[in-house]
């Protein structure tokens, strides 16, 4: 067998896909002999880093795709600011078996009480679980369906809101939709039903949407039809994290020294620099 220089190795590394390898070559051989493998635990090991970091790439990727905002996980939603959620359910839908049957989630709640950081945060664990992600508002979402209407079936089939596992649309209730708005929004949910899995975050009740889509109850009941069948709706009852930060930064701001369970209230009207009572 000729000699084979380390250089020849690498390039048929790369040929084949395997760049890390490539990449880590000295390092890996080195590794073996000093850990004394033998061929198939070398072979296994280097295997199992070109999967990890094929992983690695693919969650960064499916991420980058996703539009999800950044810094909203699962680990670091502090479930004891909001008691009315229950945590095992949320861990539990963290699994993404909802996902395998096309289930969906509606988090309902007022402003500012975690429904987009838990709607991502379960986005996040389904890409880890190998699943496509979109991530847009509502009339983020709109214009891409407006923009779509007179294309060819074939460009919209592409279009990653159809090729996801997962949708997540945020912020459904803050801006009505016109009466072919609301059509559109129709149909595009009626070619996910049973499909896809969808999250959607609300700051209305059910009873309200049909003032969200244009006051045609007719389409919003159908619409609620297909998101609720094989659903999982989660009420979220409780303060604005917001409004919670802005206290906290006000009672900083009049004195950090100042018991941090003062009310903030009380705090600005017991300070030099709050108000005065005098007109």
């Amino acid at each position: 067998m000729k000699n084979l220089t380390l250089d020849e190795t690498k390039k048929k590394l790369e040929k084949v896909g395997l760049k890390f390898t490539a990449g880590n070559l000295s390092y890996l051989l080195e590794e073996a002999v000093r850990e004394d493998m033998n061929l198939h635990e070398f072979l296994d090991s280097i295997l199992t880093r070109e999967i990890e970091r094929k992983e690695e790439e693919r969650i960064s990727m499916y991420l980058k795709l996703s539009s999800l905002p950044p810094g909203k996980t699962l680990e670091n939603f502090d479930f004891s600011f909001q008691p009315s959620i229950s945590r095992k359910k949320i861990e539990t839908l963290a699994t993404c078996e909802y996902i395998k049957r096309c289930e969906n989630i509606i988090f309902l709640g007022p402003p500012g009480v975690g429904k987009t950081h838990l709607a991502a945060a379960l986005g996040i664990r389904a890409i880890q679980c190998g699943y496509r992600v979109l991530f847009k508002r509502l009339d983020d979402l709109m214009y891409m369906l407006k923009e779509d209407e007179n294309s060819p079936i074939t460009r919209r089939r592409r279009r990653r809101y159809y090729r996801s596992s997962l949708v997540i649309i945020d912020e459904v209730g803050f801006q009505p939709l016109s009466a072919k708005e609301a059509n559109l929004f129709f149909h595009f949910i009626s070619t996910l039903y049973e499909k896809s899995s969808i999250i959607i975050t609300t700051n209305k009740s059910f009873s309200e949407w049909s003032k969200v889509f244009a006051g045609d109850e007719v389409i919003t009941v159908a619409i609620l039809d297909r998101l609720l069948h094989h659903s999982h709706v989660i009420n979220i009852k409780g303060r604005s994290w917001r409004l919670k930060e802005m206290e906290e930064a006000i009672q900083f701001a009049v004195d950090p020294e100042k018991d941090s369970h003062t009310k903030p209230s009380e705090a600005i009207f017991s300070s030099k620099e709050g108000f005065s009572s005098s007109s």
